[in-house]
């Protein structure tokens, strides 16, 4: 589509290398999903009939997938994939937590619930390896005769929903950004060998 675009929310970041190429160092998303949490400390109750505990989660966070697939086309030739993604909100647990109503009722949100989850709708943007991880740089498996390279989009959240600090995501977008100039530098390095 001609009036179609790739705009992850945190932007991208690019560094010109050598060659006069423009090379991806950061590409940033920050996605909030699920407001249990402050509802039931405010002791709001949710649903249609306004008498639930819990809504159930939505899909808006799956639109992420399309900036990942693009950006990963785009960067078939590199050996690394900086796409960080941070995920807030208790669509997005990764512990069983406790959270106590105004009236002093105790509300359970389970981690492992489907109707409140959502990680599972974008761990396959990491092929399943660990959260809170930097993966920038791409992994290689070979199955049988073949070697296939895994594009992994890092994806960090915070495990009881809170929000993220922002000097916390300063740090790690660094770390990833770090990672990418040390492949670049490490590509840059085998064409001057191989030239020689």
């Amino acid at each position: 589509m001609s009036n179609s675009s790739i705009k992850p929310d945190g932007g991208i970041i690019e560094v010109k290398d050598d060659n006069d190429n423009w090379r991806i160092v950061l590409v940033s998303e920050a996605k909030c999903q699920g407001k249990d949490i402050e509802n039931i400390k405010n002791g709001e109750l949710v649903g249609t009939n306004k008498d639930q505990d819990l809504m159930a989660a939505g899909n808006a966070i799956e639109r992420s997938h399309k900036n990942i697939s693009e950006i990963a086309n785009f960067m078939l030739s590199e050996s690394h994939f900086p796409y960080l993604l941070f995920l807030e909100g208790s669509n997005f647990l990764t512990e069983t937590i406790s959270i106590e109503r105004p009236d002093g009722r105790v509300v359970i949100l389970e981690n492992n619930s489907g109707t409140l989850n959502r990680l599972d709708r974008l761990t396959s943007a990491n092929y399943g390896m660990p959260l809170n991880t930097n993966l920038c740089e791409n992994k290689f498996v070979k199955p049988k005769n073949k070697t296939i390279m895994l594009q992994a989009t890092s994806i960090y959240t915070q495990g009881n929903g809170e929000e993220w600090d922002k000097t916390e995501m300063f740090n790690i977008m660094l770390d990833i950004s770090k990672s990418s100039l040390k492949v670049l530098g490490s590509d840059i390095f085998n064409q001057i060998t191989q030239a020689k």
